[in-house]
């Protein structure tokens, strides 16, 4: 550093020095060719007051000093260099002559023919005779360029005088300065190291140096603690990360490591990764494209992996300040519950299945031989008993759904078309039993699982069937829309009110609890049309007004279409 300043500051003087240099020496130059001009009109004033016309006048003259006189025809007819008069031009055109002409001396610098260097012009105009003549003086410019010349000498030794004298000035100036400035750098490394800032006492013999020095003292300190605070917050927070029961992963746009609390070591294995990629993690596709979508589109993402034996919640999400996180929540319990309650209904089903459809023979085999009030209570049980094995069968078709992924689907090119044709026929007798009018028209094509497709449509038109009026109709129309398969139900029957619109999805949800039980609902039809739709990630749309009937739009994304 001190080295640096010192350079730096003789790089400044010397620039200084070189430019004052070249400033003296125009300085001096202007000085001398005015003082050269000066004497050079007073010299043709002298010679031309002393003209005598004897062939003496021209002779001792200077040897720096060059004195010619030209008659007022331009003729040169003396001159103190050249004896040979007849060979030289005439003068008539010459600046100067032209000016002493006018009555006017001006002195003019040109390039002499005759002796061939650059010289300096003064003439007058002087009257003898009756007429006139001119006395011309000229002087060499390598006279005046010489004077120049030996005073670059002496100004040469004054600048390396200043030089050496700004070069030791700076040492010990920089010197002193550097001195407290030192200590205060190996104050500052100590304290990057962890170390306690020395604040370096203000005691220099310059006010500025010391004025800087309290300053930085006091940012030294200041530092001091936003380091322990930052470092205390640290700690805390890696205290509050390696408690939290979720594994949490933080990383940057380029995904590499941030942070990683204990939990998350724990479930993927790897204990030093952070300054590492990601995928040191785990070699599980599902993770790895979830976090790097989330860091090119800021997509976040929810989805369950499996680690080893255990299953994980993984939650992906961008932070404003470009970070990408992951939270893994352990659901292996909440899965093992899952499957346990999915091995319950089957084995549920299973053994209420079989009882049902015994007291169903039975109860058919009473109806045959039993009189006419035995046979009324025979009717009743079998509705109830047809109630009770269709509510099963709804409940384990919910629960599977229910456990479906996207990922599990075996799609397949369908036309809803003829599925709802299927539909209708298969309702035919409970559409006979309401005189309700069923209709299909349009098509539409989607990719899709057809016992689903099958669930949803029956689902919607069994509804609007049993929820109509006595000879009502139900509409069924399908068409491709430029968003995707549009499918619309539309009744006329009795409506929902406004107030029951929003939780008819719900499973066992009833706007009319006595009215569905007698048509023979199990309360769960909406909301296995409600899980088909968002495994399949189809909106759902209600309108329904009361006494005026409910029309349902189910619209599926192109993404559906094209699934194969």
């Amino acid at each position: 550093m001190k080295k640096k300043i010192v350079i730096l500051n003789l790089l400044i003087v010397i620039v200084a020095l070189i430019m004052m240099f070249g400033l003296g020496i125009i300085v001096t130059r202007s000085n001398h060719y005015e003082m050269a001009r000066q004497k050079i009109t007073e010299l043709t004033e002298i010679y031309a007051n002393n003209y005598s016309p004897d062939g003496k006048f021209t002779e001792k003259i200077d040897s720096d000093i060059r004195v010619t006189v030209i008659d007022s025809d331009g003729r040169v007819i003396a001159d103190s260099e050249q004896i040979d008069l007849s060979g030289m031009e005439n003068h008539l055109g010459r600046e100067e002559i032209i000016a002493a002409a006018e009555g006017k001396m001006t002195v003019v610098t040109r390039k002499s023919d005759s002796v061939d260097q650059d010289m300096m012009y003064c003439a007058k105009r002087v009257e003898y005779g009756g007429s006139h003549l001119f006395v011309r003086v000229a002087i060499p410019i390598e006279s005046v360029n010489s004077y120049i010349i030996k005073s670059v000498v002496p100004m040469i030794f004054i600048m390396i005088f200043a030089l050496s004298c700004s070069l030791f000035a700076s040492i010990f100036f920089v010197g002193g300065l550097m001195k407290p400035l030192r200590k205060v750098r190996g104050c500052l490394a100590g304290l990057t190291a962890g170390e306690d800032y020395s604040p370096v006492p203000p005691m220099t013999d310059d006010d500025d140096v010391n004025k800087l020095l309290a300053e930085i003292n006091e940012i030294g300190v200041r530092l001091h603690d936003s380091i322990d605070e930052t470092k205390h917050e640290k700690e805390k927070l890696g205290y509050i990360l390696d408690n939290i029961s979720d594994g949490i992963v933080v990383a940057d746009s380029s995904l590499d490591i941030v942070i990683t609390n204990r939990v998350a070591k724990n479930i993927f294995g790897v204990n030093d990764s952070v300054g590492r990629h990601v995928d040191i993690l785990t070699s599980n596709g599902d993770y790895l494209s979830a976090m790097s979508e989330c860091a090119k589109g800021k997509n976040e993402s929810i989805f369950q992996m499996q680690s080893d034996d255990r299953w994980y919640l993984c939650t992906v999400r961008h932070t404003d300040s470009d970070f990408v996180i992951s939270v893994l929540s352990d659901i292996t319990a909440s899965k093992t519950s899952e499957n346990l309650r999915l091995e319950f209904f089957a084995n549920a089903s299973h053994e209420l299945k079989t009882p049902l459809t015994t007291i169903k023979g039975f109860n058919d085999m009473i109806s045959l031989k039993a009189d006419s009030d035995i046979k009324d209570y025979s009717e009743r049980i079998d509705k109830e008993v047809t109630r009770m094995t269709n509510l099963i069968d709804d409940m384990l078709g919910l629960s599977r759904l229910e456990n479906s992924s996207e990922k599990q689907l075996v799609p397949t090119e369908l036309s809803l078309n003829r599925i709802a044709c299927d539909v209708t026929d298969g309702l035919s007798v409970l559409a006979g039993q309401k005189k309700v009018s069923v209709s299909v028209e349009g098509d539409a094509t989607v990719y899709a699982e057809r016992e689903h497709m099958y669930e949803l449509i029956k689902n919607l038109a069994e509804n609007a069937i049993r929820y109509n009026n006595d000879g009502g109709k139900v509409d069924i129309l399908l068409a491709d829309r430029k968003e995707g398969a549009e499918l619309t139900v539309s009744d006329n029957g009795i409506g929902i009110d406004s107030e029951h619109q929003s939780r008819i999805f719900e499973r066992f949800y009833r706007v009319d609890k006595s009215r569905s039980r007698s048509t023979g609902g199990t309360g769960l039809g909406l909301a296995i049309v409600k899980h088909i739709c968002e495994l399949y990630h189809a909106r759902i749309t209600l309108k329904s007004k009361l006494g005026v009937g409910t029309t349902i739009t189910i619209l599926f994304p192109d993404r559906v279409k094209e699934t194969k």
